[in-house]
């Protein structure tokens, strides 16, 4: 049983009373206490002054300054690791608890956060990144309006979050209503092209089975982006920008884009961070998944998909486009590695 503790207003209720002449075993009986506990607080009371409970200096740690400075660097060497793994590879010969580890890991303000998924840079990557944003730093805002930014996205019929989680009670995991249902391959997908740029956003085409650089001229550059282009003077036409996907690179639709006088922008591999248009496809996935009722079938998702693209404004592309600039600052602040968008 816990023992129960005396507040600061009884304890010196305790000590107006002993000062009136109360014995010890009186007051003890009166405020339901032992009188061995009234005596010893008159002692301290008569020694110290105060009534309040002493410092006191706890467990004593289990590892040094020292000691905890070396965890703090292998954390920066291997911020993946567990607390077990952790726990290993601080001190083996040591009998410490993961118990230990997560104190530590807290004391240095440290928690467990949601990881960020970028694309793999090699350093030739970064230096082609860095060269790229390094020949554009100084373009203005008219130059980057003249830009039509493309892609395609692949939106999956029901999507898998693996950082879901439940509140439920102890040994209650396969309880029906705590079961998350899947199905394998989300239940299957829907792949669509779109363009943006500062001043218009051409129509979302559908990609039927696997994009191929003979599917890319007859669905999407020739009835799309040719016509687009052609309203345009020669004088003011735009500058259309793909990735480096090979259905993009194939000598026919290299040859096709050149005859239609479409100027390309050259685009560094592995570079999502620097296309407007990967933020829209996010638009899009995070409507798509607040439908109610959700969507049951890909028909159903190939309407959403092409009806929220509809609804995206033009004030929302033009905070996007508007910040490229920003966009090239933080890659050359980076050195060609990642950054924030």
């Amino acid at each position: 049983m816990a023992r129960r503790r005396l507040s600061e207003a009884i304890r010196w209720q305790i000590i107006g009373m002993h000062a009136t002449g109360a014995s010890f075993k009186a007051i003890g009986r009166q405020l339901g206490y032992h009188y061995t506990v009234i005596s010893r607080l008159v002692r301290k009371h008569r020694q110290t002054g105060a009534v309040k409970d002493r410092p006191q200096s706890g467990r004593p740690r289990v590892t040094s300054e020292r000691e905890d400075r070396a965890f703090l660097r292998i954390i920066r060497r291997e911020p993946f690791s567990t607390s077990t793994v952790l726990k290993r590879a601080w001190l083996p010969n040591r009998h410490l608890s993961t118990r230990t580890v997560r104190n530590r890991l807290k004391a240095a303000g440290m928690a467990a956060r949601r990881v960020i998924k970028r694309p793999r840079l090699t350093d030739d990557h970064k230096r082609r990144r860095l060269a790229w944003c390094l020949a554009r730093q100084r373009w203005n805002l008219r130059t980057w309006r003249r830009i039509h930014w493309s892609d395609e996205s692949r939106f999956l019929l029901h999507v898998t979050d693996g950082r879901l989680r439940v509140w439920r009670h102890r040994n209650t995991a396969y309880t029906p209503r705590n079961i998350r249902q899947t199905v394998p391959f989300g239940g299957g997908s829907v792949m669509v092209w779109g363009c943006i740029s500062h001043d218009c956003k051409l129509d979302i085409v559908t990609v039927r089975g696997n994009l191929t650089g003979d599917q890319y001229m007859r669905h999407v550059l020739e009835p799309v982006v040719v016509t687009h282009f052609d309203n345009h003077p020669l004088a003011t036409r735009p500058v259309y920008m793909d990735d480096n996907a090979r259905p993009h690179r194939s000598r026919a639709v290299v040859d096709y884009l050149q005859n239609n006088a479409v100027t390309t922008l050259p685009w560094p591999a592995m570079s999502p961070d620097l296309n407007p248009l990967e933020h829209v496809w996010d638009i899009l996935g995070r409507r798509i998944q607040a439908l109610q009722p959700p969507v049951q079938t890909l028909r159903e998702l190939e309407a959403a998909l092409h009806r929220e693209w509809l609804q995206v404004t033009r004030e929302q592309i033009r905070r996007l486009t508007g910040g490229m600039r920003r966009r090239v600052d933080a890659v050359i602040r980076a050195r060609g590695g990642f950054t924030r968008y």
